[in-house]
This record gives C-alpha cells, structure tokens and sequence, in this order.
C-alpha cells in the first residue's frame, strides 16, 4: 500500500506540473525580470534609518504547475520576460524615523525547476524539497548613518526558470526513428502523432506504461517514458534545439536509443549525408558526451527498430552482438568513434510498429530493478534469485 500511494502521488505530481491533458510540455522554460526593492530614503539630522527593500523568494509547492507562474506574476506562458518586483521600503519621516521593510515577493514553483542567472549562466538553486523557500533578489539598504544616508539598490537582473523532466525511461533517436510510434505500443491508448516524416514529435511527452500482469500481491511498478523530439548532428552545440530537449534527459533513469535499423538520412540531398545505424548510435553517443558526460554514464538500451521493414535482416543481428561488446564502436572511422562509449545493457531487435516490444519491456524492468530495486515487480525481483538457487 506504500508503495501505490507513492507511485500515485508521483504521477499526479508530474501530471500536475506538466498540466496538459495529453502530457505533453509546451513549455518548460520561462524568463523573468527579478527585482528586489530600493531601499527607502533616510533624515540625516534627525538620524532617521530609510527601511530596507523588500526581497524576492522562489518556494517549491508540490501542487504549483509551470504555467502558474506566468499568471501570478500578470502574465502568460508567452510574455517574452516577465517581471516579478519586490516592494520598496518606506522613508524615514519626522513623525516616523525608522522606515518599515518592504514587503517580500514570494514566487511560488513546481519542484524540480531549475533556477539559472541569464547574465553569467550560474545556477541560482533547484527547488527539489517541497516547500524550500531561496533566496534569489536581495532588496536594497534603507539609508543610514553606514552609508551616510544613500538608500541601496534592490538586486535586479534576469533568470530563466527551467523545468526538467525526471522520466524514467528518456527516448534519444534521430528524426522518423519511431520514438514516437514506441510510446504508443508501450501505451496504446495514449493519443500520440506519429507520420511517415521527420521531426514529427515537436514537444516533449510523457507516458505512464504500467505491466498488465501486476497481482494484488505484487509491488505496484510504473514507468515513465520521456518521447523527446529527434536530435540532430550538433544537437550538443544547440543544433536545432538540441539544449531543449537533451536537458530532459539529465535526470532520467534509462538511456533508451531508438535506432532506424536501415539508417538515417535526414534529407534526400547531398548536405546531408547517410548514416548507417551503427554510425547512427556513435552520433549520439557524441552528442550525449558533448552535452553532459554524466549522460553516457546512465544505463542504456539500444532498440534497432523497424525490423518489420529491414533491408538486412542478418546484418542486424550482426549489429545487435556487436554493440554488446565492449568496443563496439572499433570499425568506425576515428572522427566517429566516442571519447566515452555507452555500454549498452541490451540490444534489442523489435519492431514498434508491430508493437514487438516484450523484450523491450522486460530489460527495461530488469534495469530498473538493478537501480530502484523496491520499485519492481517481485516476479523480475526474483528471477535472478531463482537462478542463482
């Protein structure tokens, strides 16, 4: 019973983050103006202290979604930069000597951004504890006899808000892989777009694929699944976005390539070239290092997919022995080869069109066994007991 009241809490927090019916993140960057208050003026000759500037907090509220902070601060999900001030602090009179603090402007957030100064690209804070209450703009010094009466400024500069996704499961794969078409045989009742062309998955999604054979006796076990749109070479350089969306997988449990078995081309022109899946893999194995060498070090599957429509079907079985070896990467060219490899926990032939994906979906549980082993069903918590006996 624990562990279902904990997997519900934890999807209903992520659904109610994202707050879209589908799951789907239209936004998950925001640009704000934070401002903490001036201090307020002071009386030199009667040695009246101007009160300090209001400040301004960021607090993490598990029941906050993204897109309700843009409307507590009187904006929308598209205003450009939105402005949170603090108030300033009052001025010392005759009849009132010592000025009163300005009032602090609290922002609430969802758990889990990421707060970034835009001007030197330093990460203020994460709000990862409910109710952690940081410190972002500072408010001004009243005037005083310490700095012979000239009233402080507020601190005032420019901040991103991200939202990072923490999926179990990340799906990378250059466009038309089939990522988007995997997710849906993971969830068939999922409404997911999926097209016979590129870059048809523009924002991030997420599914909550659940095992059918789960008995009352069982540890409740749910995964989720981040379909990211389709990287492309120079993605770690921001090549098309490729920031937007890597940024989701630094927090996933499970590096899930997803690779066209007959290739990729990204267009039928002579800029862009052919990729072999095998050449396929090595590149964004580069683009994961270029980004965050934390990344290649996460588990990783590889799904050669579209097997239903493979040109070799013998190569691939090829291919899929190979990249269980340690150097799988040996017969590339050296410009293609990874500083930092993936060691792939699986390789596996399927093809998600079919919804051929039982082997898919038992590593994965394995894996996520091995890394969050009260998470798992007893029947994949066992198996390996089983055959050590």
């Amino acid at each position: 019973m624990h562990f279902t009241n904990h997997l519900r809490n934890v999807i209903k927090q992520l659904q109610k983050t994202i707050s879209h019916e589908q799951n789907i993140v239209t936004c998950d960057r925001l640009r704000i103006s934070v401002r903490g208050g001036a201090g307020g003026s002071g009386i030199a000759r009667y040695n009246g202290t101007g009160g300090a500037g209001g400040s301004v907090y960021f607090v993490a509220r598990p029941e906050i979604a993204f897109k309700d902070i843009p409307k507590a601060l009187g904006g929308t999900l598209e205003t450009r930069v939105l402005v949170a001030k603090a108030a300033p602090g009052t001025s010392s009179t005759q009849t009132k000597l010592i000025g009163d603090k300005g009032r602090d402007l609290i922002v609430n957030v969802p758990l889990g951004v990421e707060l970034v100064n835009e001007e030197n690209n330093v990460l203020l804070g994460r709000c990862n504890r409910v109710h952690q209450k940081l410190l972002v703009a500072r408010g001004g010094d009243g005037a005083s006899v310490v700095n012979g009466y000239k009233p402080g400024k507020g601190e005032n500069f420019v901040l991103s808000v991200h939202l990072k996704l923490r999926p179990n499961v990340g799906l990378v794969g250059f466009p038309n892989a089939g990522k988007s078409t995997l997710l849906k045989a993971f969830i068939p009742r999922k409404e997911v777009k999926t097209a016979p062309y590129p870059f048809t998955t523009l924002e991030p999604q997420i599914g909550f694929w659940k095992p059918k054979k789960q008995s009352v006796a069982d540890d409740p076990f749910t995964l989720t699944i981040a379909d990211l749109p389709g990287l492309i070479e120079g993605a770690s350089r921001n090549r098309g976005k490729g920031h937007h969306f890597l940024k989701h997988l630094e927090y996933c449990g499970i590096l899930l390539l997803v690779i066209d078995v007959n290739g990729f081309q990204l267009k039928a022109s002579f800029d862009e070239p052919y990729r072999t899946a095998l050449e396929t893999i090595a590149l964004l194995n580069i683009e994961l290092e270029n980004y965050d060498k934390e990344l290649v070090k996460k588990p990783a599957v590889v799904l050669l997919n579209k097997m239903d429509i493979a040109k070799d079907p013998q190569e691939a079985e090829q291919l899929k022995e190979r990249l269980l070896e340690k150097r799988w990467y040996d017969s590339l060219p050296r410009e293609m080869r990874p500083k930092m490899p993936l060691r792939f926990r699986s390789a596996i032939l399927a093809s998600a069109k079919k919804q051929d994906i039982n082997e898919l979906k038992t590593a994965l549980a394995q894996i996520h066994h091995d890394t969050n082993p009260l998470d798992a069903p007893k029947d994949v918590r066992t198996r390996q007991q089983k055959l050590l006996v």
